[in-house]
């Protein structure tokens, strides 16, 4: 049976990938540790043990697209957590606060607090492609809210979008503060859900 019937990669695609990720995780603990001024290629190659050749090899333009990949494999990873745990919630105040976990765990951990508190100096390097979770998350809020107002849970007068955007920022601090402690990262969590209650306070919960 060959590797496409048994359902596996080439081992020589298989050795790529591991290579690629032992790359990434080097990156996002570097860039956690120390900032993205301090991530060198230097430094990541010493790190993750692979010469320089061959994170250009995997990485053809460098440093940035490095720290790019990094960022989206978070961004989706918290995407795809944040989903799970909403779906399987069963009141809206859980469904708010599954997506406040999702981020907040992220950015506690080690390979992930980068991802919470990014320094001014690589803003520019993510422009392009930051801010899409945190857009998906506002917009699965609206949805929430929208259902609530419906169910007469929210006033009819009340301004569900601005409330969404508002929850997303609450969201974001709640993540670069756990970023910065990571003992707080539940009573964190825990705020988010007190501010869903306090909005929805006839909701069932």
């Amino acid at each position: 049976m060959n590797a496409a019937n048994n359902g596996q990669l080439p081992l020589r695609e298989r050795n790529r990938l591991r290579t690629r990720n032992d790359i990434l995780d080097a990156a996002a603990h570097l860039l956690s540790e120390k900032g993205y001024a301090e991530t060198t290629l230097e430094e990541l190659s010493q790190r993750a043990g692979l010469s320089r050749g061959t994170l250009y090899a995997h990485f053809p333009q460098g440093r940035d697209e490095i720290v790019q990949e990094v960022y989206l494999r978070i961004a989706d990873g918290v995407y795809l957590h944040g989903v799970t745990l909403r779906d399987d919630s069963t009141n809206i105040i859980d469904r708010i606060t599954a997506l406040a976990r999702a981020l907040v765990e992220a950015t506690s951990r080690p390979d992930g607090r980068f991802y919470g508190i990014m320094g001014a100096d690589i803003v520019p390097i993510l422009s392009r492609v930051m801010g899409g979770t945190s857009r998906s998350f506002e917009a699965l809020m609206k949805q929430d809210l929208h259902e609530a107002q419906d169910a007469g849970l929210l006033p009819p007068s009340a301004p569900v979008d601005a409330v969404a955007t508002a929850l997303t920022g609450a969201i974001r601090a709640s993540g670069a503060a756990a970023a910065l402690d990571p003992a707080t990262a539940e009573n964190h969590i825990e705020a988010v859900r007190y501010i869903a209650r306090g909005l929805l306070a006839a909701a069932p919960v």
